[in-house]
C-alpha cells in the first residue's frame, strides 16, 4: 500500500511539474513591478531589475512595470517577490500570477544569513530563482495590439532621404552619407568573449555591458557603456576608454578602442 501511495505522489508530481512548465510558456510576458511591497524605495538593493534578468535568463520575456508592452493583458503574467517570516536571516520566494490575480507558480525558499541588508537580499533571491532552472520556460513571442508586422531587430536610421529604402538585413551608406546602424532589439542579451561571459542591457541612451562575476553581490560587473551617438556608436569602459562599437549581421559586438579588436560572439 505504501508503494502505491509513493508511486501515486510521484506521478502527480511529474504531472504538475509538465503542466506547470507547459503553462509558464504559453504565456508570452511578465510584468515586474517598479517596487515591491516589503520593500520602501524603487528597485531597492536592485531586486527588481535583478528579478527582471533572472527571469529573462530563463526563458521569460521580462518588462518593468513602466516599460509594459501594449499587448493583451491576460497574455501576460505578474511577478512579485514576497518576504517570509524568519527568525534568522532573510526567505523570499518568487510568485507569479495572471491577469485575475490567480497564482501561477511559487518558487522554493530563497534562503540566506547574510548580514549585510543587499548581499543578504540578493543572495536570498538569487537562491529563489533556482527553482526555475529545471523547467525551462521558453515564451511564445509578444503579440502587440496595435502591431502591423513582426520585426527582428530595430533600425535606427540617421537622416535619411526621401527616395532611400530602408533595408533589413544589411548595413548601407550611400552618396548623401546615409547611414543605417543596427541595434538590438532584446533588451537582454548574452555574449561570450575568451571564455567568459557578458550580459548586454538595453538602456534609454543605449547598452550597458556586463560581466558575469563572482566578484559581485548580485553577479554582474559593470565593464562599459554603448551610447548611439549620431551615427555611430560608441563605447566607453568604466576605467574612462572610449571607442566604436558595432553589430554585424550575425548579432555579434565588435569594439574597437584604437589599440584591439574585442569581438563579443552572441550566444543564442
Amino acid at each position: 500500500m505504501t508503494r502505491i501511495l509513493f508511486f501515486l505522489a510521484a506521478l502527480f508530481l511529474s504531472v504538475s511539474v509538465n503542466s506547470q512548465n507547459k503553462t509558464l510558456s504559453d504565456y508570452s510576458y511578465v510584468i515586474v513591478p517598479e517596487q515591491f511591497d516589503f520593500l520602501n524605495g524603487k528597485d531597492l538593493y536592485k531586486l527588481n531589475s535583478m528579478t527582471e534578468f533572472y527571469l529573462e535568463k530563463n526563458g521569460f520575456n521580462a518588462y518593468m512595470a513602466n516599460l509594459a508592452p501594449n499587448a493583451n493583458r491576460c497574455d501576460g503574467l505578474f511577478a512579485d517577490v514576497e518576504k517570509l517570516k524568519s527568525i534568522i536571516g532573510i526567505k523570499l520566494q518568487v510568485v507569479l500570477r495572471d491577469c485575475n490575480g490567480e497564482e501561477v507558480f511559487r518558487t522554493h525558499e530563497g534562503r540566506t544569513k547574510f548580514k549585510q541588508y543587499d548581499k543578504a537580499y540578493q543572495d536570498a533571491l538569487r537562491k529563489a530563482f533556482n527553482s526555475f532552472n529545471s523547467l525551462r520556460v521558453k515564451q511564445k513571442d509578444v503579440v502587440l495590439l496595435s502591431e502591423k508586422s513582426a520585426v527582428n531587430r530595430e533600425v535606427v536610421t540617421i537622416n535619411k532621404t526621401q527616395s532611400e529604402e530602408v533595408v533589413s538585413s544589411t548595413v548601407k551608406e550611400n552618396t548623401n552619407t546615409t547611414k543605417e546602424i543596427y541595434i538590438p532589439e532584446a533588451k537582454f542579451s548574452n555574449y561570450s568573449y575568451l571564455g567568459k561571459t557578458f550580459l548586454l542591457r538595453k538602456t534609454d541612451k543605449g547598452f550597458s555591458l556586463y560581466e558575469e562575476s563572482n566578484k559581485s553581490s548580485d553577479g554582474l560587473l559593470l565593464r562599459g557603456t554603448l551610447v548611439i551617438n549620431n551615427n555611430h556608436l560608441e563605447y566607453t569602459d568604466t576605467s574612462g576608454v572610449t571607442g566604436k562599437a558595432a553589430f554585424d549581421a550575425s548579432g555579434d559586438l565588435k569594439i574597437n578602442d584604437g589599440a584591439y579588436l574585442k569581438v563579443y560572439k552572441l550566444q543564442n
